[in-house]
């Protein structure tokens, strides 16, 4: 019964509005064969194969939604350089029909990931990160406020680069009840930043150093009761688990996957459980849903080295597999 309740859920996905501000960024994926070490010091010799580039951080978010909502409209706002990686970043973003708004920082933050296949294997053999983290200020806020009243659902992206700030979150202050955060504690100011937000999507490691605790549920408990947050804890291979404001914690188990890379996994999950509240009444039963939903919709990209933004009808086809399953039982 209750995948049938998440097919429903999923058919409304179609048509919303949904405004991602926060961390944009463009990651890029040097793909080459191991043959042998360096002579020149004790590491892997990567001969390059191909180069790509994919939306990171806020932008990775936006891709989600704009995959799994068709006819939506998906607007981003952000901060780039005036280089070759955010021109890189607005192309591909045009390209998947998001309305972005960037105004300027120094330069675009960019992650590149050197992933080396040596006997068929692929491997991710280094992370190299250009960050830019000065405090930003939109300028543009009275744009920002215009598409927020009419969205469906906000969604922040922190990830502590500087574009969440006090200043954008008290602007967005009537909101409060449609915005959700996938917060970063290395954001100094966090504890102001996502008080009474209507929802949270912390990591493990986030929640426990967030809540200064060193177990899941007394972190989800102390969480939701600080922030007056519905929050929900992402615990990788083991799942989620919700603590709504209103109701008993509730575990979410995932589908053992055989492969699992984590990378975006959680800006598969709250785009997905974004859409799957502008849907919603925001019942108890609703926010499980929607947990639900974020859950299989991450078990997708999981499968996937990098970022991996998964389709609607990705995720309508696993919803109906295990359906299917259920019903065979």
């Amino acid at each position: 019964k209750y995948m049938e309740n998440l097919k429903e859920i999923l058919d409304n996905f179609h048509n919303k509005k949904i405004l991602v501000i926060g961390d944009v960024m463009l990651d890029k994926y040097t793909m080459g064969r191991v043959k042998m070490i360096s002579p020149e010091a004790p590491v892997p010799l990567v001969t390059v194969e191909k180069e790509e580039y994919k939306p990171g951080g806020a932008a990775n978010v936006a891709l989600n939604v704009a995959n799994l909502s068709i006819n939506s409209q998906v607007y981003l706002f952000g901060f780039v350089g005036n280089d070759f990686y955010g021109n890189e970043l607005k192309k591909i973003l045009s390209n998947n029909r998001i309305n972005y708004s960037f105004e300027k920082s120094d330069t675009t933050t960019m992650k590149e990931r050197i992933i080396g296949r040596s006997s068929g294997q692929q491997q991710h053999i280094v992370r190299v990160d250009r960050n830019e983290t000065s405090q930003k200020n939109f300028k543009s806020l009275e744009n920002i406020l215009e598409v927020a009243e009419k969205a469906d659902k906000i969604i922040i992206s922190d990830y502590a680069k500087g574009a969440i700030t006090s200043n954008l979150m008290s602007a967005l202050n009537p909101y409060k009840k449609k915005i959700i955060v996938d917060p970063k504690p290395s954001n100094k100011d966090f504890k102001n930043l996502y008080k009474d937000v209507f929802f949270m999507t912390p990591s493990r490691s986030e929640a426990l150093l967030m809540s200064k605790s060193d177990n899941i549920d007394e972190a989800g408990g102390s969480l939701k009761k600080e922030f007056n947050s519905n929050i929900l804890i992402t615990l990788g291979k083991e799942g989620m688990k919700l603590f709504p404001i209103n109701g008993e914690e509730t575990y979410i188990g995932t589908i053992p996957e055989e492969s699992f890379e984590e990378t975006g996994a959680g800006d598969t999950a709250i785009a997905a459980i974004a859409l799957a509240l502008s849907s919603s009444d925001n019942s108890l039963e609703s926010l499980i849903n929607a947990a639900k939903i974020g859950n299989l919709a991450a078990g997708i990209t999981v499968k996937h080295i990098g970022t991996y933004a998964p389709t609607f009808q990705e995720l309508k086809e696993k919803i109906e597999s295990l359906q299917n399953n259920n019903d065979n039982q």
